[in-house]
């Protein structure tokens, strides 16, 4: 795999806006947007949410060189070992995926992540009927984004990152089963020319496009098989879509997914720092994506197994 290439069709050494002011900007919104009860919603003043919350967190220890404070998700309210995210709803299991990430970075916080390791390993996406109208096997039981839906790309590829980064410490057959089950459902989704759309590679004799945001987290579960040319494909496909997908969740998540593979980003961080300079500060979400992404280091230990 080619690791000097840039992505972002841009020249590196053009006009710059200053990276470590943004980065400090970055820092200063989020944490004069932190709720009372130490949490994030997805703007100020919003209720707090696990997702904003987790990659809040990362995103400030990364960037201050410690590990997460973990504390408000230590604090969260739970039902039946799962994370709710909203009171009422059924628990969101990317977002218990993430936050089981996030106790994973500290080892004295680490045995938290092991209830929604469990629950994650035992949740299943329901079955389907095959119809000729989709292009894909409806029998294959990945992972939903909530209990008793379809599987989906994204809570998959979080549920397989996690599972992959616990499995040298704690081998469990059943946790093995599951892996085989989550990558033979992104194989069997991945769209015509590379990359993942949010479910289906098809409808109705229609290819689907790929999503920049979608493609960098089912790469960042198939780290480990970057040989693949399934793998090899969609990467390419990545690098060509996040040239013209301005959008800070899309290029942060981007960033991230390309330093794993080793492949070069100093074109597209000039694009992110531009983008963080321009974005809206209510958007707590992309400001920590955004804040995690350009830290100055090559070592994303959250999403790397």
């Amino acid at each position: 795999m080619a690791t000097n290439q840039t992505v972002g069709g841009r020249d590196p050494l053009t006009t710059r806006v200053d990276g470590s002011r943004v980065r400090s900007d970055l820092q200063s919104a989020l944490l004069g947007a932190r709720n009372r009860d130490g949490g994030w919603g997805y703007a100020p003043g919003r209720h707090s949410r696990i997702e904003p919350t987790c990659w809040a967190e990362l995103a400030l220890g990364h960037s201050q060189g410690r590990p997460p404070d973990v504390d408000p998700i230590r604090a969260w309210k739970r039902q039946d070992d799962w994370l709710v995210d909203v009171p009422g709803a059924p628990p969101n299991m990317a977002f218990n995926a993430l936050a089981a990430l996030t106790f994973l970075q500290e080892r004295s916080t680490a045995p938290l992540a092991q209830p929604l390791i469990s629950r994650l390993i035992q949740a299943k996406g329901l079955r389907y009927w095959q119809s000729p109208a989709l292009g894909q096997d409806n029998s294959i039981q990945a992972w939903p984004w909530v209990d008793g839906t379809a599987s989906w790309v994204e809570p998959t590829a979080w549920c397989l990152l996690l599972l992959k980064k616990v499995r040298s410490q704690s081998p469990r057959p059943e946790a093995a089963e599951r892996i085989r089950v989550g990558e033979q459902f992104l194989f069997d989704r991945v769209c015509r020319d590379g990359g993942w759309n949010y479910g289906n590679p098809e409808v109705y004799g229609q290819k689907l496009w790929p999503y920049v945001p979608t493609t960098a987290l089912a790469l960042l579960a198939m780290q480990d098989h970057r040989g693949h040319p399934v793998v090899i494909q969609s990467l390419r496909q990545l690098q060509n879509d996040v040239a013209s997908e301005r959008s800070v969740v899309a290029v942060a998540l981007t960033v991230v997914c390309l330093r794993t593979y080793g492949v070069a980003t100093a074109a597209l961080e000039q694009t992110a720092i531009e983008l963080s300079a321009e974005a809206d500060p209510g958007n707590l979400l992309g400001t920590a994506m955004m804040l995690y992404a350009l830290t100055d280091t090559r070592d994303h230990a959250a999403f790397r197994f």
